[in-house]
């Protein structure tokens, strides 16, 4: 994993929310952000970033307002991105080369297998 530094260009950030989750507020939360970095984009969880540990969660983009996302439609219009490698503290994902960030609104985390939910994040 290459380091979280500040110095990398930030073209979206913003905290994770859990209103809407399968799970409840304490579901997920923390701070995030897209960078890019030599010619890539990457979403980068933050130090304060914690979520509720499951069986298949996973990182998508939504094309979805986040208000509208429920825990049966979180992967329509989305693309995914990863699953969710650590459930505490710092990680970065790198966002596959033919997917253009600026058209997504919402940062998703859901639980493919059983259709939960985690919490969203607006792209903003």
């Amino acid at each position: 994993m290459s380091s979280l530094s500040a110095a990398d260009n930030t073209r979206f950030s913003g905290s994770l929310d859990a209103e809407f989750s399968s799970w409840g507020s304490d579901s997920v939360e923390g701070e995030w952000r897209i960078i890019q970095k030599e010619g890539k984009h990457f979403i980068q969880l933050l130090d304060s970033f914690d979520a509720k540990e499951g069986p298949d969660v996973k990182i998508f983009l939504s094309k979805q307002s986040q208000t509208s996302i429920t825990g049966d439609n979180a992967t329509q219009n989305a693309v995914f991105i990863s699953l969710v490698s650590s459930f505490e503290g710092s990680s970065e994902y790198e966002v596959p080369a033919n997917i253009k960030v600026e058209d997504f609104k919402t940062l998703v985390f859901h639980c493919e297998a059983y259709s939960k939910l985690w919490g969203t994040g607006k792209i903003q």
